[in-house]
C-alpha cells in the first residue's frame, strides 16, 4: 500500500495534465517537500470537505518550491485522479489511481476544441494565440477536457464537479454545455 503527503488546496482545484502554484503557511510537514516529490492535492473549501473527503483528489508532482515570508509557494504538476482510500494521519493518505479513458469519438472532441477556440477569439486575451495552438496540439480526449476545464471554468463548484467526474464522456458533455452557457454570456 502506497501513501503520501496530502496537500489541501483551499477553493483551488488542480486538475491532471494542468499545474498550478499556490502559497501555504509555513508548516512542519511541508518543509520535508521537494521538487520531484509526489502528493495528494485535495480540494477543500469549508471544514466538511476536510473531514469527511468524499471526492476525487489530483496524484501531483512538485515541480518547484521555494520557502520566503512564512510561506511556502510550490508549483505542482498533476498527473492524474485518484481516489483517497484511508488517512493516516491528517497529512498522510493511502490512495487508489483511476483508470480514465476516453469512448468519445473524433466529432465531440473536435466540437469541444471548436467550441472552446470561439470562446478564445470573443474575449481575445494576450495568449489567445498560444491556447488555440495548445488546443490543437492535445490529441486525447482526458487531457483536453482536463486542459479545457482548467483554463475556462473559473467557478469553483463546477471545478470540483469536473475533477469528481470521472466518466470522460460525461465531463466533456457537461463541459460543452458550461462553454455555451460562457459564449452566450459573452455574446450578450
Amino acid at each position: 500500500m502506497i501513501s503520501l503527503h496530502i496537500v489541501y488546496l483551499s477553493k483551488k482545484v488542480l486538475f491532471p495534465h494542468c499545474t498550478i502554484t499556490v502559497k501555504l503557511k509555513r508548516s512542519r510537514f511541508l518543509y520535508t517537500l521537494k521538487p520531484g516529490d509526489k502528493v495528494i492535492v485535495y480540494p477543500v473549501k469549508k471544514i466538511t470537505d476536510f473531514i469527511l473527503m468524499r471526492g476525487v483528489a489530483t496524484l501531483a508532482e512538485i515541480v518547484k518550491s521555494e520557502l520566503s515570508s512564512n510561506k511556502y509557494t510550490f508549483t505542482f504538476k498533476g498527473i492524474k485522479r485518484v481516489k483517497i482510500d484511508k488517512r493516516h494521519g491528517i497529512f498522510k493518505c493511502s490512495f487508489t489511481e483511476i483508470h480514465e479513458q476516453a469512448i468519445v469519438t473524433n466529432e465531440i472532441a473536435e466540437q469541444l476544441r471548436k467550441k472552446s477556440q470561439e470562446l478564445i477569439f470573443l474575449i481575445n486575451v494576450d495568449e489567445s494565440d498560444k491556447l488555440i495552438h495548445l488546443l490543437n496540439f492535445i490529441s486525447d480526449a482526458v487531457q483536453l477536457s482536463d486542459f479545457i476545464a482548467n483554463y475556462f471554468i473559473l467557478d469553483y463548484d463546477k471545478r470540483v464537479m469536473l475533477l469528481n467526474n470521472c466518466d470522460v464522456a460525461s465531463r466533456i458533455d457537461v463541459i460543452l454545455a458550461l462553454l455555451n452557457d460562457l459564449v452566450n454570456n459573452v455574446k450578450q
